[in-house]
C-alpha cells in the first residue's frame, strides 16, 4: 500500500513501516493548519523534541494530519524512536522524499535529536532507547548509524544580513515555487504557526507578526538569488515585516527559524 492517507487501513506498526520508506501521498491536496504538540511531555525522553511545531502547508493537510494522529499513537504507546521520527517528517511538511529514513534530510533530524546540549557529540543512551522503541527496521538502521555521525560544527558570523547554511537544505526549484506562489497573496498572517511550506520548502520566520503573506516575497527571493545553488537553507536577518524585525528562513523544516 503506498499511499499514507491509506493508512486507515494499516495497523500503527504498519504506517510507521509505510512511511519510514517514504511512502507518503504527494503533495497537491487542499492547504491549512495542523499541530503536532510535545511541549512538556516525556522530557526525559525526549529532551530535544520539546517544542510544539504546527505547519501551514498549502499542498499536503491530509497527510500532515494523518502524521499528527500517528504522533499520538506512538506518544501513548511510548514509542519514542517513532515520535522523534514523526516529529521531524511533520517538520518537513511530509515530504515523500524526506520522510524515508535513510535520506539525508531525515538523517540530519534524527541527528539534532540525539546530539548532545554542548554538541561535543551525540548521546548514545538516547540513541539505545530510539532503536528499542522504533516500530521499522529502516528506521532502526537510522538511528543505529549515528553512533558514528560526527555532528556539525555549526559557526557563522551573524554580524552578515544573509547566510547561505549547509544543513536542511531543500531543493532551490521546489522553493522558487513556493516563493513565486506567495508573490501577490494579499492574506493577512498573525501569530502562529509562523511559517509556510509547500512540497519539500518551507519560508519560516522567528517571532510573531502581523503582515500581507507577500511581504514574505523579497527575503526569500533575495535567498534564491544570492545562496544560488541547486539545493538552499538561507536565513536573513533584520527582515521588518509591517514593522516588526525578525529573521526571516527559506529550508526544508517549517521550524527553520526558531
Amino acid at each position: 500500500m503506498s499511499s499514507l492517507a491509506l493508512a486507515a487501513n494499516l495497523n500503527y506498526a504498519d504506517s510507521i513501516h509505510a512511511l519510514s520508506f517514504g511512502n507518503v501521498k504527494t503533495e497537491g491536496e487542499s492547504g491549512g493548519v495542523v499541530w503536532l504538540n510535545v511541549t512538556g511531555f516525556a522530557v526525559d525522553k525526549l529532551p530535544h523534541i520539546q517544542q510544539d511545531i504546527g505547519v501551514q502547508t498549502m499542498d499536503n493537510i491530509e497527510a500532515l494530519k494523518t502524521i499528527a494522529g500517528l504522533a499520538s499513537v506512538a506518544a501513548k504507546q511510548a514509542k519514542w524512536g517513532d515520535l522523534v521520527y514523526l516529529y521531524n517528517v511533520f517538520a518537513m511538511n511530509g515530504h515523500a522524499p524526506y520522510a524515508d529514513a535513510s535520506s539525508s534530510e531525515m538523517q540530519e533530524g534524527l541527528l539534532s535529536a540525539v546530539t548532545k546540549p554542548d554538541k561535543s557529540g551525540v548521546d548514545s543512551e538516547l540513541i539505545a532507547l530510539y532503536i528499542k522503541t522504533s516500530s521499522s527496521p529502516l528506521l532502526v538502521k537510522a538511528f543505529e548509524a549515528l553512533h558514528t555521525t560526527p555532528v556539525p560544527s555549526r559557526t557563522h558570523k551573524r554580524w552578515d544580513s544573509i547566510y547561505c547554511d549547509s544543513a536542511h537544505k531543500a531543493v532551490a526549484s521546489v522553493c522558487r515555487s513556493l516563493v513565486d506562489s506567495i508573490h501577490f497573496n494579499v492574506s493577512v498572517k498573525s501569530g502562529g504557526p509562523r511559517n509556510i511550506c509547500k512540497g519539500g520548502c518551507c519560508i519560516s520566520w522567528s517571532a510573531n507578526a502581523t503582515f500581507q503573506i507577500e511581504n514574505l516575497y523579497p527575503a526569500a527571493n533575495y535567498c534564491l538569488s544570492y545562496c544560488h545553488t541547486a539545493n538552499i537553507s538561507c536565513e536573513v536577518y533584520g527582515v521588518e515585516l509591517k514593522g516588526t524585525i525578525l529573521d526571516q528562513c527559506l529550508s526544508n523544516r517549517a521550524n527553520g527559524c526558531t
